[in-house]
């Protein structure tokens, strides 16, 4: 016996019906056709273009962060009288709203994606550096430690992008950038801290990290003769 099915909504019929209940087909005068223009089915989700799925999905998340800003504002107004931690969370959020956008509407384009990465960050960390006045710490931490990882993430892309086969490769070049921004990291902070740099707990991370990648690259190129990284896990 075959199931009837609602060209529509996709609902399943029951037996002895020979239209969906749901449908609004049902209410209208015998004779007239429905306006369907301003109806949208459960199917029609299915079928959207990538432009309007990702349109709907930006918009939702903009909702989603007005809703979050209102919120912080009137909970701070309510219980300290006044804007306080609230700003840190309004800046937090619009500036994890300008990532999504970028990432919904770059279409994968890896220098627009840096570049705009890159200049949201560092318009965050002025913001919050101007809350807690004068600019002190953004200048010699949040500036270098931005810039270099920005940098490191777009060179990644690159790499990852070019790779014939991603592979054992892929992991190796990520523990490499990090034992990258280790050092960096210990570099600036040092600077800041003491005024001079004594490389130390990033040098003992790095002599760590790099020989398993290398080891990691040698299983890739020499053994799996450049074999695809879902291969292993039968993905």
């Amino acid at each position: 016996m075959s199931i009837k099915i609602c060209p529509n909504c996709g609902v399943e019929l029951d037996k002895g019906l020979e239209t969906c209940p749901l449908c609004k087909d049902n209410n209208l005068p015998e004779g007239e056709v429905p306006d369907k223009s301003n109806i949208r089915y459960p199917t029609e989700i299915l079928q959207m273009s990538d432009r309007e799925r990702k349109r709907y999905a930006w918009e939702l998340s903009a909702i989603i962060s007005v809703s979050a800003i209102l919120i912080s504002l009137i909970v701070d107004m309510v219980i300290v009288k006044g804007l306080s931690w609230s700003l840190y969370s309004v800046i937090t959020i619009v500036a994890i709203w300008n990532c999504l956008t970028l990432f919904i509407f770059a279409n994968k384009r890896i220098w627009i994606i840096s570049n705009g990465l890159l200049l949201n960050l560092l318009g965050m960390l002025v913001l919050i550096d101007l809350i807690e006045k004068p600019i002190n710490w953004f200048v010699q931490l949040g500036l270098p430690f931005t810039t270099t990882i920005v940098l490191l993430f777009t060179t990644l892309l690159i790499l990852i992008k070019k790779a014939n086969f991603k592979g054992f490769n892929i992991l190796a070049l990520i523990l490499i950038s990090v034992s990258i921004q280790c050092v960096i990291f210990e570099l600036f902070t040092d600077l800041y801290l003491h005024g001079k740099v004594t490389i130390g707990w990033s040098a003992i991370t790095a002599s760590a990290i790099v020989p398993f990648s290398g080891i990691l690259m040698f299983i890739h190129y020499r053994l799996k003769r450049g074999k695809n990284l879902g291969s292993y896990f039968h993905v």
